[in-house]
């Protein structure tokens, strides 16, 4: 598994040690414009606390990934006036212990595949199962409150591939899925104009959710590892052939020259799996 981070309320949990809002501006170089390539654009993930100056440099992209519970409905209004568009993390197979919403989770919505629950000590996160109906409306109230109501664009539902990279049992894993593209619909019923990026699971992408998403993110990708392994070659394939929007997080620009997906795509140059300190972007040429 990739990045699979589950950051909620980063002034109570996050698990990392970030810089300072003070330093990252600090050591904020200039943000160059937005993209006017049609199809290539630029996106950022970053999850810390919004605030003017933070919002003055996250207009400068595309697509703007956000911790919504970190972030006023003033403050989202007023990075989508510079003509960004803003998702909102949401974590679908785990939930953080230190989440505040954490207590509200019950015992039967963890996936037990024996009789005990099972962490995910990195994240200090527990697996859940998105089979369970009350597991599901948790996760819809949270879309309609930190989504819905701060009037995002879209989700950004993380966690997903822990589906598809785990060793559970392949029953489990196929019922999950079911119930995820199931969840999706209801998403879609409800909500017919939020967009919703889903991050990596691309087994799960392929069979089930690809017509009910309108992206896919990769992070970690590489132009250099597809010369190289026939595994991504295969996956980047089917990715083009989904016809979803690209999300990339890239460890070089030059994986902005070697992109020729047909697929609209964005990318963000990042070596990283904290994103709570704004970067330096490469413009577009």
């Amino acid at each position: 598994m990739y990045i699979m981070i589950t950051i909620i309320l980063l002034s109570t949990i996050l698990v990392f040690s970030p810089l300072s809002i003070s330093q990252s501006i600090a050591n904020q170089e200039k943000i160059t414009e937005k993209s006017e390539t049609n199809n290539l654009g630029d996106f950022i993930i970053y999850y810390d606390k919004l605030n003017d100056s933070i919002i003055q440099k996250l207009s400068n992209y595309d697509v703007v990934i956000i911790e919504p519970r970190n972030a006023t409905k003033e403050q989202i209004l007023k990075l989508k006036r510079s003509g960004v568009k803003v998702l909102g993390y949401t974590s679908i197979v785990e939930q953080n212990e230190n989440n505040m919403e954490y207590i509200s989770l019950q015992d039967s919505w963890f996936y037990k595949p024996g009789e005990d629950k099972i962490r995910e000590e990195r994240w200090q996160s527990w697996y859940m199962d998105i089979r369970k109906k009350g597991y599901q409306n948790f996760l819809f109230e949270q879309i309609q409150l930190h989504i819905v109501n701060k009037e995002l664009d879209g989700v950004f539902f993380d966690t997903v591939g822990d589906i598809d990279d785990s060793n559970w049992n392949e029953i489990d894993k196929n019922e999950m899925r079911e119930k995820y593209a199931k969840f999706l619909k209801r998403i879609r019923k409800n909500y017919k104009d939020l967009e919703i990026v889903q991050n990596w699971g691309f087994y799960t992408a392929k069979n089930y959710s690809y017509k009910l998403i309108d992206g896919l993110m990769w992070e970690g990708f590489s132009f250099d590892l597809l010369d190289q392994d026939e595994w991504s070659q295969n996956k980047y394939k089917e990715i083009e052939q989904m016809e979803l929007n690209f999300f990339i997080v890239a460890p070089s620009k030059q994986e902005r020259a070697k992109c020729l997906i047909n697929n609209k795509t964005y990318i963000y140059v990042r070596d990283k799996d904290v994103y709570d300190e704004l970067r330096q972007i490469q413009k577009i040429n």
